[in-house]
């Protein structure tokens, strides 16, 4: 068998190193609101927060018919839902990040519904209506909430207005900013508004990948006098170029340096703009936007995490994850438990490989003393914690991910990988704790395979899934040699490990 190798990485535990935040936990996505009045949603959201340390939830539809905020014109307003669901996101240490989207149905200037629920997806008839409806529900927010507790959240103006959520101009949107914002700020001229919320960057003529709308969108802020205090937008690595041809859109995976290079353009793009000092939320992020990506359920998904998450540190303020959940009708719901939605748990909440990525990530420090391609090294009050992965590209950019045999065909087989670390500075004696997630551990869709997999697993089959979606995790105590502390970890292809170093 072949191997990589890797060259021995040798860092001192003392050493200064770099602070950063983990931007990859600020936002996480969570699909329609109406759907986390679910037990199930909310028992999977309170999963994702406690071991991912997730901390705002970003979701679409607050106006949506289902939520009831303003039912008919010659209604009162209703927040009952929302109140809801924003106490229990509250409880457990979760923020909203507010999506101010859809609207509902009798306000709607065309016939426009999106989702298997009919969203609507358009203008208003009146923005005095939109307007009024934005102002009361952040009002109300800020009567229950507390203002110095509304005042840490992001409002955002819809989702991805340049495609199929939005049937109307981009002038109409730039027009829903311009009320969301003067409806916002009428409340506290405090609270923070942005977007333009836009969906993944696109080639311009010469080729070069560029977000949607935003510098168009910053322009039109300058010119108008209009905030911007935060701008969105959704950088996926994929690309859906249309065939006039064949009257098809194709579906092409980019370079595994896709999201380096999205992220290091739009830092520059920001720092050039007329709002250098505005965070920048990417908060729609993920391997594809497909629902039905088989890649989305396959150890891939765990390495290809480690490995744009970690390259792109002190680029941009968030990269939320879409999203931590398959309970979903963005799409309709899934056939079977394992059907390539977008979620890092599967609909009964069994945790798939990615998952584990961003739980793994959970428990590093904030200090960085080591990031090359395959390992990262950090400190933490507590100790050390030494992040690998054996992460290779696709080997087909071609996006055959329907199934899982063509989810398999276009990620390959990969080599394992050798890593040698050398860590000085350390205390005679140290306690290892390595956690595992390899083809054997911590993906539990091989088991699902061997169970002849059942669309919907009765309950002893799911714990049994519960069991085979845990990582191997070790503890040893060891005596280093006049505190050098060498470990040595093989990896297979598309695997992570967690090391954590602790005094006992």
């Amino acid at each position: 068998m072949s191997y990589c190798h890797m060259n021995p990485v040798q860092i001192s535990a003392t050493s200064k190193g770099t602070s950063f935040e983990p931007y990859w936990k600020k936002v996480v996505c969570g699909d329609r609101a109406g759907l986390a009045l679910r037990a199930d949603y909310r028992a999977a959201l309170a999963t994702a927060v406690k071991e991912c340390g997730f901390q705002q939830l970003r979701q679409h539809g607050i106006f949506h018919d289902d939520m009831f905020v303003w039912h008919k014109r010659d209604g009162d307003f209703n927040f009952q839902y929302l109140f809801s669901n924003y106490d229990y996101y509250l409880s457990i240490g979760l923020k909203p990040f507010v999506e101010l989207s859809f609207i509902p149905v009798w306000m709607a200037s065309n016939d426009n519904r999106i989702f298997s629920v009919k969203c609507a997806g358009c203008p208003p008839v009146s923005y005095a209506d939109w307007h009024k409806m934005v102002r009361a529900t952040v009002q109300a927010l800020v009567d229950r909430y507390g203002l110095d507790e509304v005042r840490t959240w992001n409002f955002e103006v819809w989702n991805e207005p340049d495609i199929a959520f939005w049937k109307g101009t981009q002038a109409e949107y730039f027009e829903l900013y311009r009320q969301s914002a003067d409806a916002v700020k009428s409340v506290d001229a405090s609270l923070k508004i942005g977007g333009p919320a836009t969906s993944n960057f696109v080639p311009d003529a010469e080729g070069v990948y560029q977000p949607v709308w935003l510098k168009t969108f910053m322009e039109f802020c300058v010119i108008n006098r209009l905030p911007a205090d935060f701008l969105s937008t959704h950088p996926y690595p994929t690309n859906f170029p249309f065939d006039a041809a064949s009257g098809v859109f194709n579906r092409v995976v980019r370079d595994a340096n896709a999201t380096l290079t999205d992220l290091t353009r739009l830092r520059g793009i920001m720092d050039a703009g007329p709002f250098p000092q505005a965070p920048i939320h990417c908060n729609e992020w993920g391997s594809s936007p497909s629902a039905r990506d088989h890649c989305h359920d396959h150890l891939f998904n765990a390495s290809f995490t480690l490995f744009n998450v970690l390259r792109c540190i002190g680029l941009v303020d968030s990269l939320a994850r879409w999203v931590f959940s398959d309970v979903s009708e963005e799409a309709p719901p899934g056939e079977a438990e394992f059907h390539g939605g977008w979620g890092l748990l599967t609909v009964h909440g069994i945790r798939k490989p990615g998952f584990h990525a961003y739980a793994f990530l959970n428990r590093v420090g904030h200090t960085l003393l080591h990031n090359t391609d395959g390992c990262a090294i950090f400190r933490s009050g507590h100790g050390w914690q030494i992040l690998l992965y054996n992460h290779r590209h696709y080997v087909n950019s071609e996006a055959k991910w329907d199934t899982a045999a063509e989810s398999e065909e276009m990620i390959g087989a990969g080599k394992p990988r050798e890593f040698m670390i050398e860590l000085d500075g350390l205390p005679r004696r140290v306690r290892l704790t390595r956690s595992l997630v390899d083809k054997n551990h911590g993906w539990a869709k091989p088991a699902w395979n061997d169970m002849g997999s059942p669309a919907w697993p009765t309950p002893s089959q799911l714990e049994s899934l519960h069991l085979a979606s845990r990582p191997r995790i070790e503890t040893t105590e060891v005596t280093t040699d006049q505190g050098i502390l060498r470990i040595n970890s093989t990896l297979t292809a598309f695997a992570i490990e967690l090391i954590e170093i602790s005094i006992p």
